[in-house]
């Protein structure tokens, strides 16, 4: 396989950049890849990491991966890209210093495109339009779809909160009402992609609902732009907190890593279960935001991944002497999914995610927003 000029061999491992961008002063941006070919043939699995430059548990796993996994071992191809953001890598930022932007929202976007029908004729139209203009960062993103289009498996590791249990992220997957048949494709490739979720190991997050989903802009994440552009099975792993590296947290994911290629067949063997933390494989969970109705310091009473009763206490709200302001209720069967790092709160702050069992449908048209708004 030749990836932007990079060429694999089989029963090897073959290290490379790829030209990212040129600075102004002339040096350019590069992304470090490794590309490992087996000796059989196989699915092409791709692994990226550190697309935020301070999130760290990504870039850690892969590394131990590349150094662990034997070529000879290998059925088709694995590459792994272990820093997406190498200049944020530099210098332990979420953003490259580039582009001011979530790079992991500027991926090529799935979402069908409407343009309004003009009333008036404006010959610099299209100049005032940003969307004709992509910053580098999403040029290249761009042509990053060379290796989505090569790519049959893929999953990308971040970071979420520093007192949070690590999880992964599963995208709902949206159709084309009028595209024929797309809505039971889109439901075979929600199921394949739960089943490559469920083999990693990790509690399983449904990403947020539509409404959310899309106000973010999360269709144009690394796997969100994946799964409903490209059609694949991918997810999103979070590793716990940015800024620091946990070794429990890279072994499991390591684990989970090499629990995700047997899956596929890229490698043999039997799948592992993670026991480092606790692992919530009863339901597909949601996250809800759990916030505070005064000022004051926030004390969680039970950890992340304790499992609890709609109503029991999950968090305090006190004063400056430790009188008890407000008293923070599950709002449901589930458990603290993460906690921001502080303990400072004021009305209305989200001060952690709790996780609740999901009752949205998972396969959706893109077009749901007009449908609600009829409803309305």
């Amino acid at each position: 396989m030749e990836i932007f000029d990079i060429q694999s061999k089989k029963g090897e491992k073959v290290f490379g950049h790829i030209d990212m961008l040129e600075y102004p002063h002339g040096t350019k941006e590069r992304l470090p890849i490794c590309i490992i070919e087996g000796v059989e043939e196989g699915p092409t699995f791709l692994l990226t990491g550190n697309i935020h430059g301070d999130e760290l548990h990504g870039l850690v796993t892969l590394q131990e991966v590349i150094q662990e996994i034997n070529p000879t071992q290998v059925k088709g191809i694995v590459i792994i890209i272990p820093s997406l953001n190498p200049a944020g890598l530099l210098v332990m930022t979420r953003t490259p210093l580039y582009v001011n932007k979530d790079p992991n929202r500027l991926w090529p976007d799935p979402k069908p495109k409407k343009k309004p029908e003009l009333k008036y004729e404006d010959p610099f139209d299209e100049n005032l339009d940003p969307e004709n203009y992509p910053n580098v960062q999403e040029i290249f993103y761009t042509k990053f779809a060379e290796i989505f289009d090569k790519v049959d498996y893929f999953i990308d590791l971040h970071c979420h909160a520093i007192r949070s249990l690590p999880f992964s992220y599963l995208d709902r997957v949206y159709y084309d009402e009028k595209i024929e048949g797309q809505k039971e494709d889109s439901q075979k490739l929600f199921d394949k992609t739960k089943d490559f979720v469920e083999a990693f190991g990790f509690t399983l997050v449904l990403e947020g609902p539509p409404k959310y989903y899309f106000k973010e802009n999360l269709q144009r994440s690394t796997t969100g732009s994946f799964v409903n552009k490209c059609r694949k099975p991918g997810f999103t792993v979070e590793l716990g907190a940015s800024g620091y590296v946990e070794i429990d947290i890279v072994n499991s994911a390591k684990i989970g890593v090499f629990n995700a290629l047997k899956y596929t067949g890229n490698l043999e063997g039997e799948l592992e279960k993670i026991t480092s933390f606790p692992v919530l494989d009863e339901k597909m969970w949601r996250e809800v935001a759990i916030r505070t109705s005064f000022s004051g310091f926030f004390v969680p009473l039970i950890k992340a991944g304790e499992v609890v009763e709609k109503d029991t206490p999950i968090f305090e709200v006190r004063d400056i002497f430790g009188k008890i302001k407000e008293t923070i209720l599950a709002p449901g069967y589930g458990t603290i999914l993460g906690m921001w790092d502080d303990i400072r709160c004021y009305p209305n702050q989200e001060i952690a995610v709790f996780l609740v069992d999901n009752t949205i449908d998972v396969i959706l048209p893109w077009e749901y927003e007009k449908k609600e708004e009829k409803k309305d």
